[in-house]
């Protein structure tokens, strides 16, 4: 494929591609077991950032509306079926500013499903540019522990601290106001998430000019990496949803 993306099952008889967007610090392979689980009419594309994976050796960026910019590019011109957009965590911001950034150039979605994603962090701390352990214990405190495979090792750590920390930076250096998209949004949340606070999200309304809708799915913050279905499922009822 492209450096940008990762086609975990082609599909070029699908009538739709869905592309996607992981978790802060993770790589495309997080959706390895999306292409063969989702329905026959959806390839999976899942994006690949820089500073990770096959891109480890590219600085992480750092800045949303650089992502934004190069991603809605990378989407374009590899291919000209109709997509949609899938994002979980700091994916889900990814991909509204990947959704605006489209509609500034002419191209809309056909859905953005943002998953596990608060409109803005828990607080107002930035925690991007604290020292080792500090970050370690910010991060434990916003999303859960960090593995200790991963934080004792010091050659692991530092593979997966540079893209951690650049995408926190650009969360947490966001300026982007809302403003409501012609996207339609589905805001999908797991019933067994203790990571976000659901009560934020709410605020996704301010992103849509058509009705935003809420699905829960029997998931807690990290499902979407081992059990897809779940959200396959929902996706696919909404993009199909005119059918029926």
């Amino acid at each position: 494929m492209t450096k940008w993306l990762w086609l975990p099952q082609p599909r070029p008889a699908a009538r739709l591609r869905l592309y996607c967007l992981a978790h802060a610090g993770a790589g495309a392979s997080t959706f390895s077991n999306w292409g063969s689980a989702a329905p026959p009419d959806i390839e999976i594309a899942a994006i690949k950032l820089p500073g990770r994976e096959s891109r480890l050796n590219e600085e992480p960026l750092t800045r949303l509306p650089a992502i934004a910019q190069l991603v809605s590019e990378a989407i374009l011109s590899a291919d000209n079926r109709p997509f949609a957009l899938f994002g979980h965590s700091a994916g889900g911001k990814f991909a509204i500013h990947v959704a605006a950034h489209l509609e500034d150039t002419g191209h809309c979605p056909l859905h953005a499903f943002i998953s596990g994603a608060p409109v803005t962090l828990k607080n107002d701390s930035a925690i991007h540019n604290l020292d080792h352990d500090e970050f370690i214990q910010a991060v434990a405190k916003r999303f859960g522990p960090l593995p200790v495979q991963i934080t004792d090792d010091s050659e692991i750590w530092r593979i997966f601290e540079r893209p951690l920390r650049g995408d926190m930076e650009a969360l947490e250096t966001d300026e982007l106001s809302p403003r409501p998209l012609n996207t339609p949004l589905t805001i999908i949340s797991g019933a067994r998430d203790n990571v976000i606070d659901n009560g934020n999200l709410a605020l996704w309304r301010a992103w849509s000019r058509c009705k935003v809708h809420y699905e829960v799915v029997d998931a807690d913050h990290f499902s979407y990496r081992t059990d897809p279905r779940v959200y396959l499922s929902t996706i696919a009822r909404w993009l199909f949803a005119k059918e029926h």
